[in-house]
This record gives C-alpha cells, sequence and structure tokens, in this order.
C-alpha cells in the first residue's frame, strides 16, 4: 500500500504541483475579497450622510443605466439592510460556451458596476470588474484565465488529483514503528534545511488535511457536474433540485412593462423577512422570470435565503422557494461558497481557510525539494559507487596487458 501511494503521490504531484500552487494561492488572496475591496472602495461602497427617504428604484435604475450607456445592459439589483452602503447595479455579458476563444477577456464582453446612492440618486463611481484585481484572481483561481470549460476542467482535473494526493500523504505519513510517530506531530527546526523542509510537508500536511479536503470537495462542485451530483445524492436528493420555478404562459397581448423592477422590489420591502440582502435578477430570456434573491441571517450556519419569482410580463408573483422548504441538499448548495471560502462563521473560519490555502500552496514547492533532493542524492550516491568500482579494479589490472604492444614501444 506505502508504496503504491508512493509512486502515485511523487508522479501525480508532479504532474499537478504548478495548478495546484496557483489555484491555492489565489484562493487564500480571494478569501478576504469583500472586506479588502470594500476598504480600498469606501467612496463608492459607503454613504457618509444617508437620507431620511429612499429614491424610487426606477429612478435609480435610470441613473445607474446613464452611467453605463444603453449598450450595456443592467442585469441586477443588489441591496443590504445597511443604510450606509449604497445600491450596487451590475451589467455583464458573457458568452461560456463561445467558441474560438483563447481567454477570459475574450469571453466575457463586459462586466461592470455602478454605486449609487439612494438617497440623492447620484452615482458615486464605477468599476470595471472585467480587469478589476479580485476578480481576475478568481478567474485564475477558477479557469486559469482561460475559456470557463477549459480552464474549468483544468483546474477541476488538477484539484481531483490533488484530493488523490491528500489521501496518499496520509497513508505516507502513517509510522510504520511506534517510535516513529514521535516524529510525526512536530517540525525539528533544529535539523538541517532538507529536514526542515520534510518536515513541514509531512506534519504541517498532516494538520491541514481535514481543512485542505473540505476546500477540495466543495470546490469541484463548479468544475464537474457529476461531483455535484454525487453530493445531492448522498445528502438525499436523488436528483438535483431546481431553484427554479417555472413561468406560467402569459397572453402574448400583453405588452411587457419596464416598471417589473420597481414592482418586485416594492413587493420585497411588504413581505415580513428581516432580510441581510437582497438582489433582483433581470431576465435576459423572455421566458425567463424575475427572481428576487431575499438572503436572510438568522445564525443557523446555513446561508439562509427565499427565492421569489415574478413574470416578465405582469410582474405577479407565481412561485418562491423559502429556507423552510428546502432540502438538506438545497440548503448546502445556498451555503457551498460560504464553506469553500470559509466565510460560513465569519472571521474565524476565513482565517482558517485562508492559512489552510496558503500552506496548500507550500505543498507542491516543498514536495518538489524533496523529490530533487533525493534525486541528486541518488545520483552523487550512484557516482560513488561507479568512482569506488573504478578506482579497485584499476588497482587489480595490470598497467600493460599486451607484451607484444610493450616490446614494439
Amino acid at each position: 500500500m506505502k508504496k503504491l501511494s508512493a509512486v502515485l503521490h511523487l508522479w501525480l504531484g508532479l504532474a499537478s504541483g504548478i495548478i495546484v500552487f496557483i489555484v491555492s494561492l489565489t484562493g487564500c488572496i480571494f478569501v478576504f475579497e469583500q472586506e479588502i475591496f470594500d476598504l480600498f472602495h469606501k467612496e463608492l461602497v459607503y454613504i457618509e450622510a444617508p437620507g431620511k427617504s429612499v429614491k424610487s428604484i426606477s429612478t435609480l435604475t435610470a441613473a445607474a443605466q446613464m452611467a453605463l450607456g444603453e449598450k450595456k445592459k443592467i442585469n441586477s439589483v443588489e441591496v443590504t439592510n445597511d443604510r450606509h452602503r449604497a445600491y450596487l447595479f451590475t451589467a455583464s455579458e458573457a458568452d461560456k460556451k463561445a467558441k474560438n476563444v483563447w481567454t477570459y477577456f475574450q469571453q466575457v464582453q463586459y462586466y461592470e458596476e455602478v454605486y449609487v446612492d439612494p438617497y440623492t440618486g447620484a452615482v458615486l463611481g464605477k468599476v470595471d470588474r472585467k480587469f478589476e484585481f479580485f476578480n481576475i484572481v478568481r478567474r485564475i483561481h477558477q479557469n486559469l484565465l482561460l475559456p470557463y470549460e477549459t480552464g474549468s476542467l483544468i483546474v477541476g482535473s488538477s484539484c481531483l488529483v490533488f484530493l488523490v494526493l491528500l489521501v496518499t500523504g496520509f497513508v505516507l505519513w502513517i509510522p510504520k514503528t511506534r517510535s516513529g510517530w514521535k516524529q510525526r506531530f512536530g517540525i525539528n527546526w533544529n535539523a538541517k534545511w532538507r529536514r526542515v523542509n520534510y518536515d513541514a510537508h509531512n506534519v504541517g500536511g498532516f494538520y491541514v488535511l481535514p481543512l485542505a479536503a473540505v476546500i477540495v470537495i466543495t470546490g469541484l462542485v463548479w468544475s464537474f457536474d457529476w461531483w455535484e451530483d454525487g453530493i445531492y445524492r448522498i445528502l438525499g436528493s436523488k436528483q438535483r433540485p431546481k431553484f427554479i420555478a417555472e413561468q406560467p404562459a402569459v397572453s402574448s397581448k400583453i405588452p411587457p412593462s419596464d416598471h417589473i423592477p420597481a414592482k418586485v422590489f416594492e413587493d420585497a420591502l411588504k413581505k415580513k423577512v428581516n432580510f441581510s440582502m437582497l438582489t433582483i435578477s433581470i431576465p435576459e430570456k423572455p421566458t425567463a422570470p424575475y427572481l428576487l434573491f431575499m438572503e436572510i441571517k438568522r445564525g443557523s450556519g446555513w446561508r439562509e435565503s427565499n427565492y421569489y419569482f415574478y413574470n416578465n410580463v405582469t410582474g405577479e408573483q407565481y412561485g418562491q422557494i423559502s429556507q423552510e422548504d428546502k432540502s438538506l441538499g438545497m440548503k448546502w448548495r445556498n451555503t457551498n461558497y460560504d464553506i469553500h471560502t470559509g466565510g460560513i462563521y465569519g472571521m474565524t473560519t476565513k482565517i482558517l481557510a485562508f492559512f489552510a490555502s496558503l500552506f496548500c500552496a507550500t505543498l507542491p514547492v516543498t514536495g518538489f525539494y524533496i523529490w530533487w533532493g533525493k534525486r541528486n542524492k541518488s545520483k552523487k550516491s550512484a557516482a560513488r559507487i561507479s568512482g569506488k568500482k573504478f578506482s579497485s579494479e584499476t588497482k587489480r589490472k595490470p598497467q600493460f596487458t599486451n607484451r607484444k604492444t610493450v616490446s614494439n614501444i
């Protein structure tokens, strides 16, 4: 078992090491994305002096649309229960299945955000998320800045290999003798750097194993449908549940209204739900509904939320999925992002996720040095042995073996 694990650990590690390093490093950077972004964009995100009344969502949407221009259509509106926070309007367009594209930048036409003061209607500023630092970090993390399907497959495959490496690494960590257990839980900092490097890889890998496994298992959901379906089945769902209710047919004689977002927003405020954030998604397809996503904070550990569906022609609500009605699989899927990034229990779990991901980035480096050191050591040993053989054979053999040659000289 150990021999097979050693072979798999070595060659799979060498094959996937660079990708694992990149994905882990970008992952630890992205953990505090929201906090750092808000810190460096205070003038956009926060309002210094909130007013008494909020302007209509139609007025605010019109202001945001004017800042974007006519060609870039708003896809969503995000509002929080923080009176000091601006309303966020997002406009994006991308084709995940576009052909003859080589990078993420070719696949995404635009991705911009507009921050609007809800009390004055003033546009506080725009952010071009397509080229914004944390979005680039996220795209490297998810698809290496390649087209989505290609990059996601490469990242997902490498992370799947990394999961195997965690298992084989644990098998190799288990000591052969009782005396070996003492060396498995601590790093000998007084030893030579090669030994310290080995201990850091071996001992540190053991401690980070549970967190690393959780991060990988939750991350693979975005790469492979079969992986996501498997988790649903483990949690009791025979098939992947739908997070959307199909829109009922409406007479074609009824003209679509431009005031539906305002109607949805007004309806959201009437609901007796203590929300922390609500998002209105504006449909791009004529058959898709308006979606109201309402996030609720009740301290259960889940990322609690309610979904409300509105007809895109009449603006009438025709369906909903409340937190209480969700299956265990649906609750997990809503919370998967927070589990993956460490946000599930606030700053404590975020810090754990940060250091776990950062340490995962060191594993390919320390592992490579272990292999390189053994490789050089074996080469030197082989050269030393061959040198000894050559010298001993030279001593045994006479200097001249051909008498005729000697006499001719």
